[in-house]
């Protein structure tokens, strides 16, 4: 697996993705961190260790699915769309759940009353809130096995050169 990233990061091209991704993937998963306080709860003051390891690593991840799926695109792999989709999703989603207007959003689309979105949203984030940190580890596993997958797809399609 490492050889592959490797090999695919050595292009120019495919280089550039990565690193334009993880700075703007970082960026944007470090401010819905740091404004929900996520892991305040457990790590006390030492949180923002949690949350800013937490961002290298989703940001990593989900930057190194999505080059490697831009470069399975390239060399016409047959690789599920959904899989990175839901390795994305799943890596960002845990962090956008507590303190923020998602949740109650979302219910507001399902056709949930105001009365009720006002009276239960609190009861839902806090699940997130109080979670967060399993939440997160959660989501960078999704995306690891994310990794793993493209880079077997990638393996089974081709064992040739990167294509730029």
């Amino acid at each position: 697996m490492i050889r592959d990233i490797k090999k695919v990061i050595k292009v120019k091209e495919y280089a550039s993705v990565f690193l334009i991704l993880s700075v703007a993937i970082f960026t944007l998963y470090f401010y819905l961190l740091e404004s929900s306080a996520t892991g305040i709860i457990d790590f006390k003051g030492y949180y923002i260790y949690f949350d800013l390891l937490s961002a290298v690593i989703i940001s990593i991840l989900v930057s190194l699915v999505i080059t490697l799926n831009v470069y399975s695109y390239r060399i016409r792999t047959k690789t599920s769309k959904r899989l990175a989709l839901s390795s994305i999703i799943g890596a960002i989603l845990p962090s956008s759940l507590c303190c923020t207007s998602i949740v109650p959003s979302l219910m507001a689309v399902f056709g949930f009353s105001t009365s009720f979105i006002i009276g239960n949203t609190g009861k839902v984030q806090s699940v997130f809130s109080t979670y967060g940190p399993a939440f997160i580890a959660a989501g960078a596993i999704i995306a690891f096995f994310g990794l793993i997958q493209i880079t077997k797809n990638i393996n089974k399609s081709c064992d040739c050169e990167v294509k730029k």
